[in-house]
């Protein structure tokens, strides 16, 4: 019997700290820009922290369980990696293009779906949990593939990038915190077993990973060029851009499970798996490939935000949809 999962108050608080470290940052930049500009090296060390704490608890041995249900697998990983990209490339170019900077950031926060807390709104929403726990592996390892392609191939067009410095970027933020992540994960396994390591030990780094997060967004805004009233101003701007995208592939999930039979478990978990992103594993490759460009790690961190309640929305209409666009009876309340 699956556990139900909901938000924690942390989940539910992240994105007002999030908004908090933002304005400590800009702050400390306006008042000891010179000093913490001096220590900015330590924020690649919070990076590759927060980043090996997602990795940590990655089992790509799931992946064989997305066989099970092949249409559906199949229809999930196209949507995320065939058209999402360039789905956020055309509403950057729509609405962003005379601002590179948060197209470029707006599109890479697009690029790469979420490895982990979209399984939350796929069981707020009444999903397939396993299926979506499949799904996992898949897409961490095609967007550790995929990322620097589509990096040179959209980004790049935006906001000029190295190809080498990509590649450097992708194997020192994603690849390097997945490989010492695995090795971590067996060795405590074997030590202290899978109830403490998936227990204590996971709650404790979920409370790491946040306040690393928080540190790195501080250390990358302090240390930054001060933003301009200007800049600032355009903040809405992002927020209404991300905000389509989030309800445009919430319509097309729609339609892909409408159009394809699918079920409303596996159109719930298909919706949730193409549209949460995993924005704290790319904010690294930005920070790393895209120095110098504060406004791009902007766009990429006002992603998450936006996206806890708007995904919260979008888990309370497919309830309310369920039983009339599936015939479903309606789920006695819990």
């Amino acid at each position: 019997m699956q556990t139900k999962q909901g938000l924690s108050i942390r989940d539910e608080t992240k994105p007002l700290i999030l908004i908090a470290a933002i304005a400590v940052g800009v702050l400390l930049n306006r008042v000891a820009g010179g000093v913490v500009r001096e220590l900015y090296g330590l924020v690649n060390v919070g990076l590759f922290l927060v980043i090996y704490t997602i990795m940590l608890f990655v089992e790509v041995k799931e992946v064989g369980r997305a066989f099970t249900k092949v249409k559906p697998t199949v229809l999930a990983l196209l949507t995320n990696f065939v058209f999402t990209p360039f789905f956020a490339w055309f509403l950057g170019w729509l609405f962003l293009r005379n601002y590179p900077d948060f197209w470029a950031g707006v599109v890479l926060y697009k690029l790469t779906p979420c490895i982990g807390w979209y399984l939350i709104f796929i069981d707020l929403a009444e999903g397939d949990v396993p299926w979506g726990v499949s799904l996992l592996p898949w897409n961490l390892v095609l967007q550790i593939l995929l990322l620097p392609v589509y990096m040179w191939l959209l980004i790049g067009k935006v906001v000029p990038v190295d190809a080498l410095t990509l590649i450097r970027s992708v194997g020192i933020f994603l690849f390097l915190p997945f490989l010492v992540g695995w090795l971590t994960r067996e060795g405590l396994l074997r030590w202290k077993g899978r109830d403490w390591t998936y227990g204590p030990f996971k709650r404790a780094m979920g409370e790491v990973k946040l306040w690393a997060l928080v540190l790195v967004i501080i250390g990358i805004f302090a240390s930054q060029s001060a933003l301009g009233i200007g800049e600032l101003g355009r903040i809405l701007l992002i927020i209404a851009v991300i905000s389509l995208f989030f309800v445009s592939l919430f319509l097309i999930g729609l339609l892909v499970g409408k159009v394809f039979r699918l079920g409303y478990e596996d159109t719930t978990t298909l919706i949730f798996s193409t549209t949460a992103r995993n924005s704290e594993a790319v904010v690294g490759v930005a920070a790393s490939a895209f120095p110098g460009h504060p406004l791009v790690l902007f766009a990429i961190i006002l992603g998450p935000i936006v996206e806890l309640p708007v995904l919260l929305l979008l888990s309370r209409t497919l309830l309310w949809l369920r039983s009339r666009l599936w015939r479903l009876a309606p789920s006695p309340a819990s």
